[in-house]
Order: C-alpha cells, then structure tokens, then sequence
C-alpha cells in the first residue's frame, strides 16, 4: 500500500487502516456498553490499552526478529513497520494475561469482558477488509470474491462481509453482555468460515504447516471450545440450584 509522510514519520497505508478499524471497534464496545447501561470507563480503559498495543506491535513487531535495527539504525525505527510471527504470539498471549489481571483488579466480569472482545474483533475485521478495499487491494490474510481482479479488489473481502452479518445479527438479538452466547457463536463462525475460505487461497507457511492467518482462526475455535464448556457449566449449576430451591420448598 501507498506510504503516507507525517513529517519525519512514515506510515504506511495498510497501518492506517488498521487504525481506522481498531477506533471502529472501540466505538462498537462503547455503544454495546451504552445500551446495557454499564459504566463504559473501565471497558474504555482497557480498550484503548489493547489499541495501543496492537498499533505498536504493527508499527515496531518486526523488531522481535531484527533488533539490531534499535543499535544499527536507528532512525530506520521511523520509516519501517511491520509485525512478526513471534511478536504476534508473545501479544496475543501478554495480551490475555494483562486483560486477565485487569478485569481482577478493577472487579469487572471476565463473561462480560469475552463478550465485547468477541463484537470488537468482529468490527475490527469488517472495518479492516472495508477500509483495505478503499484503494482497490484485498486486505492481507482475507480471501477476494472469486470475480475478475478489477471487479474482486474493488469489492470487501468475504471474511469483512461474514464479520459485519454476523455483528448485525448479534445487535439485533440484543442478548445480555455476559452470556458468553455473543462469543460463543462469534468464535464458532468466523474461525470456522476463517478456517475454510483459507483454503481457497495460496498460504505463506508460518508453522506446523499452517498459516499465521489459519492459526488466527484456529485460536477462535479453541476460544470457542473453552467458552461452550463454560456455558455447559453454567448450565448444570443453573439447574442444579433450581432442583435444590425446588427440593427446599417441598421440604417447608
């Protein structure tokens, strides 16, 4: 993509758009957060921590594999970008294990705080693939509809489209933030249909014979697992402290 020039700064264009569609995210966990009437400025806090971190890891990523580039040169720092493999990984891992610490410490619901990351990431794709398609190119890692190459980069990806129906349906049902039902099914869709329209494309291998991008959708079936097997808990207990109150009652 094009470099913009901010004086002595050099982004490029896909950086901005990554941006643009991380502010599109914090904007959707704040209106989420607004019509169930919580309190947005803990959620606000972390939202703009995790942006923060994802902007530095996109701009300086690439450091995890070259850091000779801090000594060597330096002023490199400000014309490169660029992630890495590793510095993904260490992100996404420091990332749970910083927002697990956070929602502990400021007393939030760790159900709750699935739920938002679930419609921010939804958001984030469709806003990413949108905003990538702006200057006519396909966003890294998202499959093109199978249409002539002029007609196919003008047009989102699919990924964008099945983000933005499935955030739309999620609105629409309104279910309440903490079910674990907007982050079950959000996780369950997208890395499935991640997963298979992958395979419509030639992958860079990045490990084990899977792509950075497939291993993105193979975390969310993994989430997805995790959060069913909490819903099923939930459930059990549910039903158990009900055939308890009931038993509780016929003994009065």
């Amino acid at each position: 993509m094009d470099v913009i020039q901010i004086g002595p700064l050099a982004l490029k264009g896909d950086l901005l758009a990554l941006i643009g569609a991380l502010i599109l995210a914090a904007v959707t966990v704040m209106l989420r957060l607004k019509l169930e009437n919580k309190s947005a400025k803990p959620w606000v806090e972390w939202a703009m921590t995790v942006m923060l971190a994802l902007l530095l890891n996109e701009k300086f990523g690439y450091l995890w594999d070259s850091p000779s580039v801090l000594w060597e040169q330096p002023k490199a720092l400000l014309f490169l970008s660029g992630a890495s493999m590793n510095g993904n990984v260490l992100l996404v891992i420091g990332l749970l294990s910083w927002s697990i610490l956070y929602v502990r410490k400021q007393e939030l619901s760790l159900a709750v705080l699935t739920d938002l990351a679930a419609q921010g990431y939804l958001m984030w794709t469709a806003g990413y693939g949108f905003l990538y398609s702006y200057i006519g190119r396909t966003a890294p890692g998202m499959t093109a509809f199978p249409l002539p190459g002029g007609i196919a980069e003008a047009l989102p990806p699919i990924e964008a489209f099945v983000a933005m129906i499935v955030l739309l349906v999620l609105w629409l049902l309104r279910r309440p933030l903490g079910s674990l039902k907007d982050a079950q099914y959000s996780t369950l869709l997208m890395g499935t249909s991640g997963l298979l329209l992958s395979l419509m494309t030639v992958q860079e291998i990045a490990w084990m014979g899977l792509s950075g991008t497939q291993w993105l959708y193979v975390f969310l079936l993994i989430c997805c697992y995790f959060i069913t097997r909490e819903r099923e808990r939930r459930r059990v207990q549910t039903k158990l402290k009900e055939e308890q109150d009931l038993e509780n009652i016929q003994k009065a």
